[in-house]
């Protein structure tokens, strides 16, 4: 595999870097690019947070996919346990955390499915950490959630026909490559 296109990239030099929108959560940061055949664009991104992580919650037997309300789609959506990492917080530690306060299950088993994924590289700083979460134990954590959320109990053969079904319920992209690398960490994606 030829990776060197990648690697041989000189990066863009950035002048006037600025931020020109800030919410509670994020900013959007103007940035001035002059690519090295000279060729000079304005790039925006949504910058801030210490990353986020998603958890594969996994018995052994079934997956535990959560039913929330997404604000960006303004429907409700098949997803995965997912929440920041807060000040102070390793990615593990987060994950464990938002186990708790989203679905009421510790994990005494955090494996790491990637070192880190991106969502929207091209406009957004965010950074994913996915980790399959095993061993799980009924462990409730008051958390920040509007309302509760429900869970979905589903066989890993289940999940292969959500992920590969062109017309399934489940749309959520970090969800379906995070399902993608847990079913190949337990030998379940053939």
């Amino acid at each position: 595999m030829d990776l060197s296109a990648l690697f041989n990239k000189q990066l863009p030099q950035v002048a006037n870097r600025q931020v020109k929108q800030a919410s509670r959560i994020f900013r959007v940061e103007s940035m001035d690019l002059t690519f090295s055949n000279g060729t000079q664009a304005t790039y925006e991104r949504i910058i801030g947070g210490r990353g986020a992580v998603m958890a594969v919650p996994f018995d052994g037997t079934h997956f535990y996919m959560s039913v929330e309300y997404c604000g960006g789609t303004m429907e409700y959506g098949l997803g995965l346990v997912k929440g920041k990492i807060d000040a102070g917080e390793t990615a593990e530690q987060a994950v464990v955390r938002e186990l708790e306060e989203e679905i009421g299950y510790g994990a005494r088993k955090v494996t790491p499915l990637k070192n880190s994924m991106t969502v929207a590289p091209g406009m957004l700083e965010l950074r994913m950490y996915p980790f399959l979460c095993e061993e799980l134990y009924p462990c409730v954590r008051e958390g920040d959630e509007p309302e509760p959320i429900n869970i979905i109990k589903l066989t890993p053969a289940e999940v292969r026909e959500l992920i590969f079904d062109e017309g399934s319920a489940l749309i959520e992209g970090r969800t379906i490559a995070s399902l993608c690398l847990a079913l190949h960490k337990i030998g379940a994606l053939n």
